[in-house]
């Protein structure tokens, strides 16, 4: 059975000129390390265990957004074409939440400079991937509430007046 630890400090057998430190409440000097701590450079390059794991890591941070992105894009097919404030302004942020990840994808999967053989284009990729199918469904539900030019009467305004070539008059 395992001894319990005692929890004083015992400040009394210290004096004043001492130089020596009391260990911390709890520190159990048998079970520190003997010998050297091994973390050199080399070592994290060469483990694959920890390569893998960071890789794994990566592809969950990139396919993270998944399920806000979902939920995203059921809100707004919840909404309706209808052209009202709420929808408006869930179709403004489908276009522009995406842009905003995709420009700022550089800063959330940088390159480690521990381990360079660490693979971060593909979860980068993944994730701009994911954002551009948000991206399309704003376009979509912009083209669903009819506010999307695809036609040409939608650049009616645009378009130069045909000369004429024929004339008529009134005569009395």
């Amino acid at each position: 059975m395992a001894t319990a630890l005692p929890w004083k400090v015992p400040l009394g057998d210290l004096a004043v000129d001492s130089r020596k430190a009391l260990d911390p409440p709890g520190y159990d000097a048998s079970m520190a390390k003997d010998g050297p701590m091994v973390s050199s450079a080399a070592s994290k390059r060469s483990d694959p265990q920890r390569l893998s794991r960071k890789q794994q890591m990566l592809f969950a941070k990139a396919t993270a957004p998944l399920k806000q992105i979902g939920f995203m894009c059921f809100m707004a097919w919840m909404s309706g074409n209808g052209i009202q404030i709420f929808s408006i302004l869930m179709t403004f942020n489908l276009l522009s939440a995406p842009i905003q990840a995709i420009i700022s994808s550089g800063m959330q999967f940088p390159k480690d400079e521990d381990m360079p053989q660490l693979d971060t284009l593909s979860p980068r990729l993944v994730f701009c991937a994911i954002q551009l199918l948000q991206l399309g469904f704003g376009l979509y539900k912009l083209d669903g509430m009819g506010l999307l030019p695809l036609f040409p009467s939608d650049w009616i305004s645009t378009m130069s007046v045909p000369p004429t070539t024929e004339l008529s008059c009134a005569a009395m």
